[in-house]
């Protein structure tokens, strides 16, 4: 399973840089400022929707800027 996450660090500079708040951005994204909370904390996975809308409001940045995908080898069964 591949999953996408937000580098929390590199966002938060990108954030400062831009001089927003979570809220801020979250009122320009159209998403509720704890969604975005959960996002920057790992609780949740950032839809590929949201991932679009964070680039076009940060855009001096990339996508591997600010994300990382993870390969989850969970999915491997053992047998005991």
């Amino acid at each position: 399973m591949v999953k996408v996450k937000l580098n929390r660090i590199a966002f938060e500079v990108a954030m400062s840089r831009k001089n927003l708040s979570q809220r801020d951005l979250a009122e320009k994204i159209g998403f509720s400022r704890s969604h975005l909370s959960h996002i920057i904390n790992g609780r949740r996975e950032p839809s590929p929707v949201l991932r679009r809308l964070i680039l076009e409001h940060l855009p001096e940045y990339t996508f591997d800027d600010l994300f990382s995908i993870e390969e989850n080898g969970s999915n491997a069964r053992t047998e005991d």
